[in-house]
């Protein structure tokens, strides 16, 4: 037996006319906030320097895109962004890295022993590192020789 898979589901369902249910209320809210606008200060310049920015900013938010996302789902990441504090600082603090003095010591094939020696004080985190991995490689080396042997 086959169901029907629903597809497009981040398509919102077009209710009144052409425009989404949340289309609509943006609409409705700018409506309403030019209709006070009007009430207060009545026909004149006044009232269309205000009902002018409201009613391109409510139709932008309603019908607006960016980056392939609705202009309305950036308004709340927005206002948080605006409100939250920008002070960063930065507080270094001292690498508490300590490399601990170790001796190897490995037989090699004639029963000798070999000690490798530590580096004198490494002066930063790259000397240190670059000397690990030349031990590792020594280590390496004389594992090589004692299988060829």
């Amino acid at each position: 037996m086959q169901y029907a898979v629903p597809q497009f589901t981040d398509v919102e369902d077009k209710l009144i006319g052409p425009l989404t249910l949340k289309q609509f209320l943006l609409l409705v809210a700018t409506g309403g906030v030019i209709m006070f606008f009007w009430s207060i200060l009545g026909v004149g310049i006044i009232f269309f320097f205000f009902a002018l920015p409201t009613a391109l900013l409510g139709a932008a938010i309603t019908f607006g895109r960016f980056n392939g996302r609705q202009f309305f789902s950036y308004i709340l990441p927005f206002a948080t962004f605006m409100m939250s504090p920008k002070l960063m600082v930065f507080k270094r603090e001292e690498p508490t890295v300590t490399l601990a003095k170790k001796t190897h010591d490995k037989t090699n094939g004639e029963g000798k022993k070999t000690e490798i020696p530590e580096p004198e004080e490494a002066g930063s985190r790259l000397k240190k590192l670059a000397y690990l991995l030349d031990q590792k490689t020594e280590e390496e080396k004389q594992l090589l020789e004692s299988e060829s042997n």
